[in-house]
């Protein structure tokens, strides 16, 4: 992207537009000052609080938020101070104000109304314009009256449906209330609850005495079964039957008898048997008789000891020791049967106490939820009594939720138009004008700028700024060498090349983008100057398309470069000298119809090599950019190409387009020439161009011109 031009060449160049541009903009801001009448606004000021001067709860929470749901308060409020409601009561109240003139309607005042919230507040402020100031006033007050008294008529309405609804209420929560009072009583009564938690309490210790009781009978009856059983092992009986039948047994007289007796006869048997064998009578004797002793031994065991027949002889507790064992065990057994029996009364007295225990919680569920109900029931009632009154006395008061914070007055300065906001904004809308016609006049403006913007618009270093001055006429030669302010800026230019190029530089190229740019004349004055610098120069007319070095010394235009690339004329034939020392001009030579086909042939380049030798500097004049291929063809023969810009005359667009044709050819641009004066004879003239009857005198030979450039 290009960079912005310099501001002066700007400013210079769209001066005059810009200009008119202001001085319409602020005449227009002057004339409206004194055409347009004066409207004066004033203002008033309103807040929505909560109020307290209500000496009910009820009364404050209606008029601290009028709006049901999640309106906005404040925003609902500054809607209806802007309602037709509330503007046909200003409208009334205005209408017995005794205003001079007449009271505007609500849709007049409507269109003149603006609201507004101050932001983070519950304020509002309320403007309006007339064109009466007393009339501004009146309206502000009536509105401010009347949105207050629609604000307490609002709440005064509230409260009268609140005291109607709750009237309603009141005999139906007393029914409830009673009702609620009513089951928990009966359910009381059908449970014997009188105090549950009184109740819950002594079943819980009864319980757990019980369970105490349980505890230490269990633990007595494992100790006594733990001795028994070590009992049971040492007399070796089971039960306690059996172990009172083998202490009986043991004690009977005759039992004893019966038993030395037996131990007798088995001993006489064993004896008898050992001595005399198994058949021998005496010892078939002792057995039959022992066999008797033992059964008549049965027979008085079952008479002493009834149901022995289960007892053997050898447990009989024949001695003191195992009849008091015996009897030790029968007393533990008789007293583990009893804390037995005891345990079991205690375990089926657990039972029901658990049931009653656990049957509790359900019905302290139950009553808690009656009793919650009762509580909720009255406590209802209670706050339905209380707002009634609340509401009834709410009704009966007169309070609004807004206040008048600030009192409209009459205004003494008018609000629109002021003369110094119009003015000011006049000046700036006048700046902004001229700066816009300014920007709008570059973005059309499509050709180069002043001198000093060339180098920033087409990137080229700027190799010198010539002067405007008439074309350069063959009498005038020595005149101008003889002026050192019109040679000086030339020889800038060629100092400027030379130092730039060291000893590189023995041809240059002159040319521009389009037609009537200067550039016969620059190339034409650069030769002359040269020529006086002492530098054996040759000047050649390779412009074939509109020739003018001949013109401007004074010379024939035939024979030329032509001849000499077409062989019929040799060099040193044509090569015309001037009236400048050390300066020599090749001329375009004869027409042809194909001009291209000189510049493109190997001879030009064989002629080229031929004059770099032969001459100090070669100065080459040749045909546009934008229209023809020519400069880019010679560039490739020269050191270097000097581009001729005319500032404010040169299309951008083609300069810049001449510049990337060459350097795509490769050509070498040393930087651009800045002049102001155009070649003649140019049909599209601008206004410093010469006119068509000086350009005639100008020429020998005009015929041989073409028509246009």
């Amino acid at each position: 992207m290009n960079e912005m031009p310099a501001i002066a060449p700007v400013i210079k160049r769209n001066f005059w537009n810009a200009l008119l541009a202001f001085t319409a903009v602020v005449g227009g801001s002057y004339a409206y000052l004194k055409m347009t009448p004066p409207v004066y606004e004033g203002s008033v000021r309103l807040i929505l609080d909560d109020q307290r001067l209500s000496v009910s709860e009820l009364g404050q929470a209606i008029a601290a938020n009028p709006t049901p749901g999640n309106a906005n308060p404040i925003a609902t409020q500054a809607e209806l101070i802007a309602s037709e409601r509330v503007l046909k009561q200003a409208a009334l109240l205005l209408s017995t104000s005794g205003l001079d003139e007449k009271a505007p309607e609500p849709g007049e005042i409507a269109s003149a109304l603006k609201v507004k919230i101050v932001p983070a507040t519950n304020i509002l402020e309320v403007y309006y314009t007339n064109r009466n100031p007393k009339v501004v006033a009146a309206v502000l007050s009536a509105i401010s009256q009347a949105t207050v008294q629609e604000s307490g008529e609002s709440i005064r309405q509230q409260a009268s449906s609140v005291r109607q609804f709750v009237e309603a209420r009141v005999p139906r929560q007393q029914e409830m209330l009673e009702r609620a009072e009513l089951a928990e009583s009966q359910f009381k009564e059908a449970n014997g609850i009188v105090a549950l938690d009184e109740q819950d309490k002594n079943l819980v210790n009864s319980l757990s005495v019980v369970e105490d009781q349980a505890r230490t009978l269990s633990a007595q009856l494992s100790e006594a079964q733990k001795k028994n059983g070590q009992l049971q092992g040492i007399i070796g009986v089971n039960n306690v039957e059996t172990a009172y039948i083998t202490s009986r047994a043991g004690q009977d007289e005759e039992l004893k008898a019966l038993r030395g007796k037996l131990t007798d006869l088995e001993a006489q048997v064993i004896d008898a048997r050992s001595r005399l064998g198994d058949q021998n009578p005496e010892l078939l004797a002792l057995v039959q008789k022992r066999d008797e002793t033992r059964a008549f031994y049965s027979q008085s065991l079952v008479r002493v000891v009834p149901n022995s027949s289960s007892v053997s002889s050898k447990s009989l507790a024949t001695d003191d020791l195992s009849r008091g064992l015996i009897a030790t065990y029968i007393t533990g057994a008789v007293e583990q049967n009893a804390l037995l029996e005891k345990l079991r009364a205690l375990r089926g007295q657990q039972e029901p106490l658990r049931a009653r225990l656990a049957s509790l919680p359900a019905k302290q569920r139950v009553l808690s939820s009656l009793d919650r109900k009762r509580e909720q029931e009255a406590l209802t009632l209670k706050m339905l009594q209380s707002k009634l009154e609340e509401a009834r006395i709410a009704e009966a008061q007169l309070i609004s939720n807004v206040r008048v914070i600030g009192q409209a007055s009459v205004p003494s300065t008018p609000a629109n138009p002021k003369p110094a906001v119009a003015l000011i904004l006049g000046l700036a809308a006048g700046l902004a004008s001229a700066t816009g016609v300014i920007l709008l006049g570059e973005l059309l403006n499509t050709k180069v700028g002043s001198s000093s913007e060339i180098e920033d618009q087409l990137k080229l270093p700027v190799l010198g700024i010539l002067p405007r001055r008439l074309p350069l006429q063959p009498s005038q030669l020595n005149g101008f060498l003889n002026n050192s302010a019109a040679v000086e800026p030339y020889r800038r230019i060629l100092k400027t090349l030379e130092l730039s190029n060291k000893d590189s530089l023995k041809s240059i190229l002159v040319s521009s983008s389009t037609a009537g740019e200067g550039k016969s004349s620059v190339a034409a004055h650069l030769a002359i100057v040269a020529a006086m610098m002492s530098r054996r120069t040759l000047l050649i007319d390779a412009d074939l398309s509109h020739p003018l070095q001949h013109h401007f010394f004074g010379l024939s235009q035939q024979p030329g470069l032509t001849d000499v690339v077409s062989e019929s004329a040799p060099l040193n034939s044509v090569v015309q000298p001037t009236t400048i020392a050390n300066l020599s001009v090749l001329t375009q030579g004869q027409w042809l119809n194909r001009p291209a086909q000189v510049l493109e042939a190997d001879a030009m380049k064989a002629l080229m090599q031929t004059v770099a030798n032969d001459y100090d500097l070669v100065i080459i004049d040749t045909s546009p950019v934008a229209r023809f291929a020519d400069a880019m063809t010679l560039s490739e023969y020269t050191d270097g190409v000097v581009l001729v810009v005319r500032p404010e005359f040169t299309p951008k667009a083609a300069a810049l387009q001449s510049i990337a044709d060459l350097e795509r050819s490769g050509a070498k641009i040393l930087g651009a020439i800045v002049n102001p004066t155009p070649d003649p004879l140019r049909v599209d003239r601008s206004p410093s161009s010469p006119s068509p009857e000086s350009a005639d005198k100008l020429l020998p030979h005009p015929s041989s011109l073409p028509s246009s450039v």
